[in-house]
């Protein structure tokens, strides 16, 4: 953190963090098959996507939320005995759900997950929540920086015995930056959020953001 004086100036950093219920999630599912051919390969990946289709339907979520994503094929080596060995053919096939974060949504999540571990090529399947739209998320986290600046110039300025008169210069000391975690053990700054919320373990998307701001001063 910088903090100082210098001529006609107070310099200061300031942080602002802010608790946002995530409002999409990503179900995120990987299918891949190794075998002696090419289409044998891609036949098992091709066959466990139509049963991944079945199931998405008997959840009754619409296919229009459903990406294909990067099918990758190709032969497979690795190395044995300090030496590349082809081991097989390869095919894999990434698919992304989207849907907006609401109770529904998520219950059909569950269930479409569960459903899906009986795939005979599953590779991976995780959710991710995220949050769309943050224009206005982000106004507000820069202004809690400045906020915070602010007040820490004040407190300076008052023990330096000068006054501030306006802020000259105010830029981010980085993008903000975007995560997620628990919101149970830590206390928030600002939340923007409905009193209860109904994602795992009070889930929110944290947005965080440092912001360098240099003060006028008079005496």
């Amino acid at each position: 953190m910088s903090n100082y004086e210098k001529g006609n100036i107070i310099s200061v950093t300031g942080y602002g963090r802010l608790f946002i219920d995530p409002n999409y999630l990503t179900i995120y599912i990987s299918i891949g098959c190794r075998s002696n051919t090419m289409k044998s390969s891609l036949e098992c990946v091709n066959d466990d996507i139509e049963k991944l289709f079945e199931k998405v339907k008997s959840c009754k979520i619409d296919k229009k939320y459903v990406h294909i994503v990067d099918l990758d094929f190709g032969p497979k080596y690795e190395w044995k005995k300090d030496e590349r060995q082809f081991v097989g053919y390869e095919a894999s096939q990434k698919i992304n759900i989207e849907l907006n974060a609401t109770k529904d949504n998520e219950e059909k999540a569950k269930k479409l997950i569960s459903g899906i571990t009986s795939l005979n090529y599953l590779n991976d399947c995780n959710i991710e929540y995220g949050l769309k739209d943050k224009k206005k998320h982000l106004e507000i986290v820069r202004e809690l920086s400045f906020k915070n600046a602010l007040e820490k110039a004040e407190q300076y300025a008052t023990l330096a015995g000068v006054r501030i008169i306006k802020a000259n210069t105010i830029k981010d000391n980085e993008s903000v930056g975007e995560y997620s975690r628990s919101n149970s053990y830590y206390a928030e700054d600002r939340i923007s959020c409905e009193s209860e919320s109904h994602l795992p373990n009070g889930r929110k998307t944290v947005l965080e953001n440092t912001v360098y701001v240099i003060f006028d001063i008079e005496k």
